[in-house]
């Protein structure tokens, strides 16, 4: 951090205790015609959503606004009223739509004043690159009254901190903003360097937030919750959140401790109960996806399986082989409309034989607003072959019934090699 020499002296900053009467409440605003017009996509707002919950931060608010210093003003005004703690991401370059820095200096009624030791910088910048920097550049170098400069080690735009004169002696008063360019690394490589220890020193943030999540599929969503209801319940450490997903239903387990061994020591006894309560329907954690489960028990029994798909694009395949990574578990897959001449198709040399298709001739897999399709899977690996048929049908929107489809055939494999011996 640089503090402007032409800035008055900042006041001394005191810092409490977060305790739970005293909860910080956070707003991220996004800055940019592009983001209003839906040219491009907010990442920024997610990853520093992420970031804050991390700190054990709680984003009340998110809000995108466009290049108009009215519009921004009524944003930054809404948000000083209803958070202490607000970040922004965007308009800190140096066209004419780039209006963060006045909107912030007419929300604390202070003026726009230049930093030279910044100037100077942005100057050296260009020079080392061997070009003149453009005049509209100078702009950078101007910070409000009293704010506080976030160093941009690689880019030409410095953040801003800025606080209201009540937070400079009570971090839960008031509010203060950290204003960051919207270039997503230099934004990162902001955080990582300066400002998220600068948060964490402001509000005495000493715990780490840790999360470990659940997958299910299977049951619906209020289904599986009715299995836990004192697990999510509200305020419980730890806390359980619940989410829903093209069928899969994720368990989200999140505490607090000193570090992540404490925090996981903390969550165990939670995990366990849930696996326990809610047995098949969990198949994997954190980033695991079905396939991936699926790859997991053919290791593990040592198997392998081919796929006859008639309906389903070969998607099941395709995922089955990306979970696949050295390849030695899927040694076969056929996709296409032929039904005619089955035993044309894959020749039995997989352990596990799966056919996807239509019920019967007569019918297509996606027919009258439903899927209803027949699944076949046979264990061709000991002398008495074990098989399972399955009718699935169900409705649902058109946009991702057959995702769940997909996700259907995975798990319908995945219990079959559960089952088995």
């Amino acid at each position: 951090m640089i503090t402007p020499p032409d800035s008055p002296a900042q006041l001394t900053q005191t810092t409490s205790k977060c305790t739970d009467e005293r909860r910080i409440r956070a707003e991220i605003i996004a800055i940019g015609d592009e983001l209003t017009s839906g040219v491009r996509l907010d990442t920024n707002t997610q990853w520093v959503s992420k970031k804050l919950e991390e700190l054990g931060i709680r984003v009340a608010f998110q809000t995108t606004v466009g290049d108009d210093l009215q519009d921004m003003k009524s944003a930054f005004q809404t948000a000083t009223q209803r958070a202490t703690l607000i970040i922004t991401t965007g308009g800190l370059g140096p066209t004419a739509d780039d209006l963060t820095r006045h909107a912030i200096a007419e929300v604390g009624e202070v003026k726009l004043l230049r930093n030279e030791q910044v100037f100077n910088h942005i100057r050296e910048m260009y020079a080392s690159r061997d070009i003149e920097m453009p005049p509209n550049n100078e702009i950078q170098a101007w910070f409000p009254t009293g704010s506080t400069i976030i160093e941009n080690p690689e880019g030409t735009a410095p953040g801003i901190e800025f606080s209201s004169p009540d937070n400079l002696t009570d971090p839960f008063s008031g509010y203060r903003i950290f204003s960051f360019p919207g270039v997503p690394a230099e934004l990162k490589q902001m955080w990582s360097t300066s400002a998220e220890s600068r948060i964490r020193e402001l509000f005495s943030i000493q715990l780490t937030t840790h999360h470990h999540t659940l997958h299910c599929f299977g049951s619906g969503e209020s289904a599986i919750e009715m299995l836990i209801p004192d697990l999510t319940e509200r305020g419980r450490d730890p806390l359980v959140g619940i989410t829903a997903s093209a069928a899969t239903i994720s368990l989200r387990v999140a505490t607090q401790g000193k570090d992540v061994t404490e925090c996981q020591r903390k969550i165990e006894p939670t995990i366990n109960s849930i696996r326990e309560r809610l047995g098949d329907l969990v198949y994997g954690e954190n980033y695991a996806q079905l396939e991936d489960a699926l790859i997991i028990l053919l290791n593990e029994k040592n198997k392998t399986i081919s796929l006859t798909d008639h309906g389903l694009h070969g998607q099941v395949a395709t995922r089955i082989s990306q979970a696949d990574k050295d390849q030695s578990r899927l040694i076969g897959s056929y996709f296409g409309s032929d039904i005619d001449h089955l035993e044309d198709l894959i020749a039995a040399t997989a352990d596990i034989m799966v056919t996807i298709g239509p019920v019967n001739r007569t019918e297509s897999l996606v027919d009258k607003g439903e899927s209803h399709f027949e699944l076949t899977i046979e264990d061709h690996s000991s002398d008495k072959v074990k098989s399972e048929t399955h009718h699935i049908r169900y409705r649902g929107h058109t946009s991702w019934r057959e995702i769940r489809a997909v996700k259907d055939v995975l798990n319908k494999l995945r219990l079959f090699l559960v089952q088995s011996q």
